[in-house]
Parts: structure tokens; C-alpha cells; sequence
């Protein structure tokens, strides 16, 4: 975990944002990565003979690496101690993303939002912290007082030990919290934690939530739009 204080400041956060700060999924959410994941996935399983489908795409969605692990294991002929596959997939998607990746549509201009709003920010994935490493110098580092990796917990996501640890470390009520997520394992953990989640479907259908709500991206929202969207179910 990564916990920069110095971030974490009193400052003219919008009257009208509803949250006490925002946790943050990387893959998928926040950076566009999970094409890049899809295809350094078919091109190491082509490497070892095997045709990787869509589907297979789709399971191995959100990891975390441990469950894609075993899951390409399951696909190839021969022995392969555990975790080989993950760490050779895991040095392909850290020479990937250090070389460059893009923000998801939005997300740039709202993640700029939030921070020039001074609103409390942390990083929470089931991608190593080596991935996460490589991935921020592409995000940048500034934005987010914490960072959590799977590296960085007991249980990673779907468990929601990595978004109640942000929570602890912004010192923010993590019930009063919004996190964003767009894959099944990672609104598992969100909902589980207690938060607001916003809930970006792309290959899989979300789970629903009293607290979820679902939009196709994050393009076109700002603040204002983002707390209209949880109105009705902090009203309720």
C-alpha cells in the first residue's frame, strides 16, 4: 500500500457533492487496459497452443491473477506450476502499460475534477503493485492520497478488504463513500464494503445494489451530473 498524507486536505469541495471521497478501480475504470489485458491473454495462450475466445476473456475478467491463473492452466496441455502463467501474462501487461496507457472515456476530466475539488482520492485494484506502478506513471501518482494493490491486502477483491483499508487510510466513512467499478468481481467487493457504487458495464452484466447505480461510461459527467445520479438513492 501506498499512503501519501499530504494529499488529504480540507478545501471548497462542492456543496453539492454527496461523498467523502471517491475510491477508484484502475483496470477498465479508470485507464483503458482491459483490451491490452485481452490481448496479451491471447497472445501468451496462442504462444502455448491454445485458441483464447471471448469467453475466456470474459471469466478471466477483473482477476484477480490467482483465478486467471488457474483458469489459463485448466486450458493448456502439460504441467505448469502455479502462478507461471500469471507472472509471465503479468511481465507482458507491465512492458504494455509502462510504454503508455489512455484514461477511459471521461474519466480523465472527472478524475481532474474531483482533485481540483481537493475531494479525497484512493487507487483500489486486483492488479499487482508492479502493474499499478507501471499503470500511474501513465495516470500520475498526484492524484490519489492511497493506493492499494492486491499485493497490498489479505483477501483481494471480490473481497472488500481493499476499499474498507482507502476508506481507514483517507479517514472517511466508507458508507458515505463512492467507488467505481466496472467488472463483477470488483462490484462485489464495493458493494460488500458498504459504499455508493457506480457501476460501468462493458463485457459482463453488473450486480444491482441498493446503493449501485449503472451508467455506459464516464463520459459526459462532471460533479454536478455524477451526484445527480445517486440523488434519488441518498434521498431514500
Amino acid at each position: 500500500m501506498q499512503f501519501r498524507s499530504g494529499l488529504i486536505k480540507s478545501g471548497p469541495i462542492k456543496s453539492i457533492f454527496p461523498f467523502e471521497a471517491v475510491l477508484w478501480d484502475m483496470d477498465g475504470t479508470l485507464i483503458d487496459s482491459e483490451p491490452i489485458w485481452i490481448e496479451e491473454e491471447h497472445r501468451l495462450m496462442q504462444s502455448l497452443g491454445v485458441t483464447w475466445s471471448d469467453e475466456d476473456a470474459k471469466h478471466c475478467l477483473g482477476g484477480p491473477v490467482e483465478r486467471v491463473d488457474a483458469y489459463m492452466r485448466s486450458r493448456v496441455k502439460g504441467d505448469h506450476e502455479p502462478l507461471e502463467l500469471a507472472f509471465l501474462l503479468i511481465d507482458r501487461m507491465i512492458e504494455r502499460l509502462s510504454a503508455g496507457v489512455g484514461f477511459t472515456l471521461g474519466a480523465e476530466s472527472l478524475l481532474r475534477a474531483m482533485y481540483g475539488e481537493q475531494l479525497p482520492m484512493a487507487l483500489v485494484s486486483a492488479s499487482t503493485r508492479k502493474i499499478m506502478d507501471a499503470a500511474l506513471k501513465s495516470i500520475g501518482n498526484e492524484f490519489f492520497a492511497f493506493t492499494c494493490s492486491a499485493d497490498d491486502v489479505v483477501a483481494t477483491k471480490p473481497d472488500p478488504e481493499g476499499y474498507l483499508r482507502a476508506a481507514d487510510a483517507l479517514g472517511v466513512n466508507i458508507e458515505r463513500s463512492l467507488i467505481i467499478e466496472d467488472s463483477v468481481t470488483g462490484m462485489r467487493a464495493a458493494i460488500d464494503s458498504g459504499g455508493y457504487v457506480l457501476g460501468l458495464p462493458h463485457l459482463t452484466v453488473l450486480p444491482e445494489g441498493e446503493k449501485v447505480v449503472h451508467r455506459q461510461s464516464l463520459e459526459g459527467l462532471d460533479l454536478n451530473s455524477l451526484a445527480g445520479l445517486f440523488h434519488a438513492k441518498i434521498a431514500s
